[in-house]
């Protein structure tokens, strides 16, 4: 999971030099209206842009999404192994999550101001395998939530990555088949991470792409679940 981490950790270090493209701090937090001026005047640049929606605090948000089990471990899902479980292992799980913003830090950065969120979480997910009835899996945690990117001008973007503690009323087949002959526990460690999209006129209204890693974490077993899905989520 540490080896995992630190390209998570060199992009906000990239973000963090990189130039401001999106304004100076002194413009305001993101959730400052833009003035008439500034919706009527086109950018600088002459480049087409979508002007932010008014923006006041939304603590809490929702999110549905779809996901397929997969047969692929975390390192090869970081870097595109996106393989499908199949047979008895393959599935979907259908999933929805509560998140809620307990902290918002201001950190100044070369000329900009950076606000990265603290959020709790939890989510319930159905789990739909190929070969038996759907069961439940209960996730909840802590995560934190990285919202400055260069071009959210033109499309805002978040980074969210959590670590919490899942629990599944069965135990995966695909954990069966990855580890066959071992011990395997219903209590594992969740580690979600899902980038959302938004226009930026309507922010509260995102896709989200996310992958979920379940791992014993060498503590309750070795190894783990992965998945990786598309959803929706709404702030409020």
């Amino acid at each position: 999971m540490i080896h995992s981490l630190s390209w998570v950790l060199g992009l906000i270090a990239l973000l963090c030099a990189t130039p401001n493209l999106v304004g100076d701090s002194t413009e305001g937090e993101r959730s400052t209206p833009p003035g008439p001026d500034e919706l009527e005047a086109p950018p600088e640049d002459g480049s087409f842009a979508f002007e932010p929606a008014p923006r006041g605090p939304r603590n809490w948000s929702i999110q549905t999404g779809v996901a397929v089990i997969s047969n692929s471990d975390i390192g090869e899902i970081l870097t595109g192994g996106l393989n499908r479980a199949d047979g008895d292992a393959g599935g979907l799980l259908y999933s929805l999550t509560a998140n809620w913003t307990a902290r918002r830090f201001e950190i100044p950065c070369r000329e900009r101001i950076l606000r990265p969120q603290f959020e709790s979480y939890f989510t319930l997910t159905l789990v739909d395998q190929d070969h038996d009835a759907i069961f439940p899996d209960y996730n909840g945690g802590i995560g934190f939530r990285w919202v400055d990117f260069p071009w959210d001008k033109w499309l805002d973007t978040t980074l969210f990555m959590g670590i919490g503690l899942s629990y599944s009323s069965e135990v995966y087949v695909v954990d069966r088949e990855r580890h066959p002959n071992e011990d395997r526990s219903h209590l594992k460690f969740d580690w979600p991470i899902q980038f959302t999209f938004a226009l930026p006129r309507w922010p509260q209204h995102q896709l989200v792409l996310f992958n979920d890693h379940q791992s014993g974490g060498h503590v309750f077993d070795e190894g783990g679940v992965n998945s990786f899905g598309i959803g929706y989520r709404f702030e409020f």
